[in-house]
């Protein structure tokens, strides 16, 4: 990303996401859609296809950085739709390539939906079914924390399309209307960020005409694949941006609360705290980059991609917790960002997979890789 294109960005921040208005933001549906329509509508998000340009996927996670900094409501509007944008503009038909080139200009809102009551990080434990009756799908079950779906316009739904076949094999995406007949959203409350509501989808036989798969039918766990990917970065950039706004306000802070005559920040213990949070959010951005260039280049960096989300998320709630101690009991009052930042920063632990799911899938990695090394030595 340009420095013009940042700091033009973080001026639209400044203009639009004051104290007063991010807590707002928490309770108010409409002002969180009309400013993402705001921010798209200036043309920064119009082209996110990792496959035709690159650049284009980098500018997104640094765009995620600095909304992060600022309201995750609104990082994670923009998160959700890029998602599903990049779905639909990569794997789709021309029609839904359209609706996706629609979305990243705001005029369109999608959600993703995987998750379900009894299969979260157990994925091989879907339920929801879509069976072929004639010309249409008809699609039975339920889904669950589905971000976005109270507004969405769309909703990418992950069913069983092919249950005698394994999930990576028997699964298809459709791209559901969130006002089809046979529908019902139930929107659940969360501890942050319910201006953009998660909700149960309750789905009874809803019929979809058969162009409405998108990447092909029992194509959906590659498709799946590369959305979790990609989702997995942008959690590990928003848990970058956050503490980097953090550590930007315990600096200020620090400089001006004084204690026995001196500014907090002088006391060693303190400002060794800082700097331990400096290395680590450094850290973070090292792992993160390194992955996405991974990806941008056309490997698979499934390990780096998952120990990015692992270690930013788990280094975000370290900062958050670090900074309620260093502030004390303001810490504790809504009238200082640091409880919000608490609130909002926990769902980096599950949003993309919970962090025990990407450690599963990095020991299965390194047994399957150390497994080869030790052949390769005693052959």
């Amino acid at each position: 990303m340009t420095n013009n294109l940042s700091n033009t960005i973080h001026a639209w921040c400044s203009k639009n996401l004051n104290e007063e208005t991010i807590r707002e933001l928490d309770h108010d549906p409409a002002r969180v859609i009309k400013l993402y329509r705001d921010f798209t509508g200036n043309g920064w998000l119009e082209s996110v296809n990792i496959f035709e340009n690159p650049n284009t996927f980098r500018d997104l996670i640094e765009i995620g950085k600095i909304l992060s900094g600022y309201s995750s409501a609104i990082s994670n509007v923009i998160g959700v739709n890029c998602v599903c944008a990049m779905l639909l503009t990569t794997f789709g038909t021309d029609s839904q390539k359209e609706i996706g080139r629609k979305v990243l200009k705001g005029d369109i809102l999608t959600c993703f939906s995987l998750t379900e009551p009894d299969a979260g990080s157990d994925i091989g434990n879907l339920q929801t079914t879509a069976t072929l009756e004639g010309d249409h799908w008809v699609l039975q079950g339920k889904k669950y924390l589905a971000t976005g779906a109270a507004v969405a316009d769309y909703i990418l739904v992950v069913v069983r399309t092919n249950p005698d076949k394994p999930l990576n094999k028997g699964i298809s995406l459709f791209l559901v209307p969130g006002n089809v007949h046979g529908i019902k959203l139930s929107p659940q409350q969360k501890i942050a960020t319910n201006s953009f509501a998660s909700c149960e989808i309750t789905f009874d036989s809803v019929r979809l005409p058969q162009e409405m798969v998108i990447g092909g039918q029992d194509f959906g766990w590659g498709v799946i694949t590369f959305a979790g990917a990609v989702e997995r970065l942008m959690v590990a950039a928003s848990c970058v941006g956050l503490s980097r706004r953090i550590l930007e306000y315990l600096y200020e802070y620090t400089q001006h609360r004084m204690i026995q005559g001196q500014p907090l920040y002088d006391i060693q213990l303190i400002n060794h705290q800082l700097a331990d949070m400096a290395i680590k959010i450094k850290a973070a951005d090292l792992l993160l980059g390194n992955a996405m260039e991974l990806l941008t280049s056309g490997a698979t960096p499934t390990v780096e991609i998952c120990g990015a989300k692992v270690f930013a998320s788990e280094m975000q709630q370290e900062i958050s917790m670090a900074a309620m101690k260093i502030i004390g009991g303001r810490g504790y009052l809504k009238e200082y960002p640091v409880e919000r930042w608490m609130r909002e920063g926990l769902l980096s632990l599950y949003a993309g997979g919970t962090n025990e799911l990407q450690k599963n899938i990095i020991a299965r990695n390194m047994q399957k890789d150390y497994a080869s090394k030790t052949k390769e030595r005693n052959s």
